[in-house]
């Protein structure tokens, strides 16, 4: 599904991950937006999987096993990438994430120009 949305707010929150073989607790980071439908006006909260070069950083880091202070600055980085109040964008929803209607979140990535 194809979402024409206007940004209303973004921010990288940090998250903690965890491994699959042994259950350790990773650091980690999501981008998570706020945005508006364009054709409907309706609110979704988006977390963003890709289409950002500081994601692909970020993920790069987590293959290589970077430190915490390397995955800090990425994030800050990141931060800056993120697109202006009121900016359009396209985001192609991989997946809906949630437990109930009401807390749903769509997991999207970003699809350029």
């Amino acid at each position: 599904m194809i979402l024409n949305a206007i940004v209303i707010e973004g921010d990288v929150l940090p998250s903690t991950f965890y491994d699959q073989m042994t259950g350790a607790a990773k650091p980690g980071y999501a981008v998570e937006m706020t945005v508006l439908d364009s054709d409907t006006k309706e609110k979704y909260v988006l977390q963003v999987t890709d289409g950002f070069q500081g994601l692909e950083t970020l993920k790069e880091l987590r293959r290589l096993g970077g430190s915490e202070e390397q995955y800090d600055q990425v994030a800050a980085q990141l931060k800056q990438e993120l697109p202006p109040e009121l900016t359009k964008l396209t985001f192609e929803v991989l997946k809906f994430k949630g437990k109930s209607a009401a807390f749903i979140k769509l997991v999207c990535r970003l699809l350029t120009a």
